[in-house]
């Protein structure tokens, strides 16, 4: 459910071949993987001998631990006031199926057959997995009884959606992107992520395409099949929840759940035109999950609008008892959800020297279009500066990549069933010391102490999502994958903070550049999902900010009457 690329390796980009030529150095020659190790950040780690805190895995500060009152086990799912819904999209949302689902104009059972035969369609492009077509309409059907009876669990309730390839789906079989886990063996139970969904009335549609094990930003997978991205087929689809976005961004679903252990959701979300909620930590169960990112993943929502994102975010998060880290937080609540029209008393950061990182300044315009509007609505604006943003960078590669190496090395008769790029990794891992993890940790605990002196005195900071746009794919990466290190960095730089320390994130559609999508980023305080979830409604009812469907889409017909 994460994507942990190595901060900075310096490589050409590299595919077929000449990747493969790499993987077999690595693993036959050591010296190799040692003499490319130590010009990675991880040896730059080595470097703080100053370090003497507290190593921190948990990215939850204490003084909010002690505060967190825990919510009661009886949650309600919200419902949400169709007067408030935004300008019509060019997406769907739940809100087209469910509102014809009311009025009986169109039952979960006609659109279940429509949402088949795109899914069918859309095969070519790699989204999602082969779906069980019985099961889909099963589920549909059951949602058309309770329609009719007038006894619909909530809004979701006949909404289709998508789930990354690395959370139980009861009856379906766990790859995470690779050939051989979980091969024959379908999971027994849902995640608890799905398990809620499934309790809202949900219908499970399956899996969406991923990297291997979530390691990289590009979703380039020959295992399980490589998402292609609908806006520009020849791009990627962002990483590693790529399937995932470009599921609801090409109309097969209007929501969809990713994973994000350095900027999984948020990527794919930005690369595709949606909205992307990273949770704080522990804040949705990682129970059913593969979770080979534990310190640092989170799975939550890729959706098409901010009611959308709101309403599913509603129902996966909350306590549950089978993951201790949920059992921790306040209650969630979408009180002030419809709070638009002002930002009094919100004071808005920006972070220049982010912005003049990105290698698309577009980007930063687009920044500065919502700055303003902020002002407008009376929000305060203000300069910070995130220092040692290098150094944790690299303390956050060590991290999440140890994690995701040691998932990897638990399955010894597989090694060489792992894509080249994951071998490439778990050999460049292999080299960093006991000590440079420990380290990553102690810097992890002052980055997390930095960001709660910021996040005292701002409510949110706003700054870009990724420093480029949707990659165009070389020739030769869907055959063996691509190693593209340089633009893997690019794609995490601003990310991986907020998974780094724990505080929830949030992606929001901007506009375009060259036709393909470009988002922004807010991050906010622990817990604070409410502000940003408001500020995603705001956001999508700013004047002038384009949204328009992508080249190849398949939503056209399933609410049509």
């Amino acid at each position: 459910m994460t994507d942990g690329p190595l901060n900075s390796v310096s490589t050409p980009v590299l595919v077929g071949q000449n990747l493969l030529d790499l993987v077999k150095a690595l693993e036959e020659q050591p010296g190799v993987a040692t003499a490319l190790a130590q010009r990675s950040p991880f040896s730059a780690l080595r470097n703080r001998s100053d370090l003497q805190g507290l190593p921190v895995t948990f990215p939850i500060p204490f003084s909010y631990l002690a505060q967190a009152s825990g919510p009661s086990a009886d949650k309600k799912i919200p419902t949400l006031d169709h007067g408030a819904r935004s300008k019509s999209s060019a997406f769907l949302s739940f809100w087209d199926y469910h509102e014809k689902y009311l009025d009986q104009s169109l039952t979960p059972t006609q659109v279940a057959s429509r949402v088949i035969e795109s899914i069918e369609q859309s095969h070519v492009h790699e989204w999602v997995q082969p779906v069980d077509q019985e099961d889909i309409l099963r589920q549909a059907a059951a949602s058309t009884e309770r329609y009719k009876n007038g006894q619909h669990k909530s809004q979701l309730d006949g909404i289709f959606m998508v789930f990354k390839e690395d959370q139980n789906i009861e009856g379906r079989i766990t790859t995470a992107g690779t050939s051989f886990l979980n091969k024959d063996s379908p999971a027994t139970f849902d995640s608890t992520p799905i398990h809620n969904l499934r309790d809202a009335g949900a219908i499970i549609v399956g899996h969406a395409r991923m990297n291997e094990i979530g390691w990289d930003t590009f979703s380039v997978n020959p295992n399980s099949g490589t998402p292609r991205n609908p806006y520009h087929l020849g791009s990627s689809s962002g990483g590693s929840s790529g399937g995932s976005a470009a599921a609801v961004a090409g109309g097969l679903v209007p929501i969809s759940l990713g994973g994000d252990g350095g900027g999984s959701i948020r990527i794919p979300a930005s690369f595709c035109g949606l909205y992307g909620l990273k949770p704080t930590a522990g804040r949705v169960s990682g129970y059913g999950g593969t979770g080979f990112g534990p310190s640092v993943g989170v799975v939550g929502p890729i959706a098409t609008t901010a009611d959308d994102l709101a309403l599913s975010f509603s129902v996966i998060s909350g306590p549950d008892p089978k993951d201790p880290k949920t059992l921790v937080q306040p209650a969630f609540s979408l009180k002030d959800y419809n709070k638009t029209d002002s930002l009094e008393g919100i004071t808005i950061a920006v972070v220049p020297e982010w912005n003049k990182e990105v290698e698309v300044p577009v980007m930063v315009d687009h920044i500065n279009t919502f700055v303003d509007h902020f002002k407008k609505l009376g929000a305060t604006v203000v300069e910070i500066d995130i220092k040692d943003m290098d150094i944790a960078r690299a303390a956050h590669s060590l991290t999440i990549s140890s994690e995701m190496n040691s998932f990897a090395r638990r399955f010894p008769d597989n090694q060489k069933d792992f894509l080249p790029y994951t071998r490439v990794m778990m050999s460049l891992v292999n080299q960093a010391t006991t000590a440079d993890y420990v380290r990553s940790q102690q810097i992890r605990a002052l980055m997390m102490a930095q960001m709660e002196d910021i996040l005292a005195k701002v409510d949110l900071i706003v700054a870009p999502v990724t420093g480029i746009q949707a990659l165009d794919l070389p020739e030769g990466a869907l055959e063996h994958g691509i190693m593209d290190s340089q633009n893997t960095i690019q794609c995490t730089k601003f990310a991986s903070l907020a998974n780094f320390v724990g505080i929830p994130a949030l992606t929001v559609p901007s506009g375009f550049n060259n036709d393909k999508p470009v988002g922004v980023h807010f991050m906010a305080g622990w817990y604070n999902e409410s502000l940003l979830l408001r500020v995603a409604k705001i956001c999508e009812l700013a004047p002038g900010i384009e949204r328009r469907k992508p080249k190849v889409s398949y939503s056209s017909t399933h609410v049509a009457v």
